[in-house]
């Protein structure tokens, strides 16, 4: 999960125009990793989830965007978020899976 949590990272970086190192790529990666595997708030999370996370918020966040744990959180977690509405919609409201953008089957909690 860390190489590729490296590369989300690394990827992130550049199209956020930061010339960042590949020490400080690896520590964040690293850290991130660390968080992804024990912060029980992202244990349904998937490393493809974490990586739509990463895309949408740099493109969709409003807030100015560093290269910091504290953004990797509020980006995982509001995605987290859109994955939860998505359930309750299909599962609560009848909404059609098919057109409920972010839907998955399972339950992110």
């Amino acid at each position: 999960m860390k190489e590729k949590l490296y590369d989300i990272i690394s990827r992130t970086a550049i199209e956020l125009g930061h010339k960042t190192d590949g020490k400080t790529l690896a520590v964040l990666s690293k850290t991130f990793a660390y968080d992804l595997e024990n912060d029980k708030r992202f244990r349904r999370l998937t490393i493809e989830d974490v990586d739509i996370a990463f895309r949408l918020g740099v493109r969709l966040d409003e807030k100015d965007s560093f290269l910091n744990i504290r953004t990797f959180y509020r980006w995982c977690l509001t995605h987290k978020k859109r994955l939860q509405e998505a359930y309750y919609e299909v599962h609560t409201l009848g909404a059609d899976p098919k057109k409920v953008p972010y839907y998955k089957q399972n339950l992110l909690q």
